[in-house]
């Protein structure tokens, strides 16, 4: 864990035992969150433009930061346990995480593609935005909640 945390620019900040990369990624999700409901509040309000740049915005991000962080971490520290170890909690959670946070991306992505551009012929796109954006809300937040188990499963050391 050590080695880790160091590779990942020293120990983090939350008094747990992640490395800073997590603590950040941590914050960085749950500000998303908070940023998904006030898109989604913006939306009610009929304020599209800005409900769709905030949205656009938040999917977009998280894409980086899947990229950048979560990815290879499941990469190095997951993916070759599986399958034989899905039956721990530390590798079912992290699996689970990633499978329903690539839905969830997935979603938002096609949801940003489809009702913010023209890219996609008419037949390809929702009929009925509403349901679908207010189903990838409560997914991306199912997906928080999971992270969450994940990071403490992963790094809160219980005395």
């Amino acid at each position: 864990m050590k080695g880790e945390a160091a590779a990942f620019g020293g120990q983090g900040f939350l008094g747990t035992a992640a490395p800073l990369a997590a603590d950040l990624t941590l914050i960085i999700e749950l500000g998303m969150g908070v940023a998904l409901i006030a898109g989604a509040v913006l939306g009610r309000r009929r304020r599209y433009r800005a409900h769709a740049w905030c949205q656009s915005a938040v999917v977009l991000l998280n894409l980086a930061v899947i990229g950048a962080v979560m990815a290879p971490a499941f990469q190095r520290r997951v993916a070759p346990r599986i399958p034989a170890r899905l039956g721990r909690s530390y590798y079912a959670l992290s699996t689970a995480h990633a499978a329903l946070g690539a839905t969830a991306e997935l979603l938002g992505l096609y949801i940003v593609i489809a009702a913010g551009t023209n890219l996609l012929p008419q037949r390809f796109r929702f009929r009925r935005y509403k349901a679908w954006m207010r189903t990838a809300l409560a997914l991306w937040w199912a997906v928080l909640l999971l992270g969450l188990a994940t990071y403490a499963r992963w790094y809160v050391i219980l005395k």
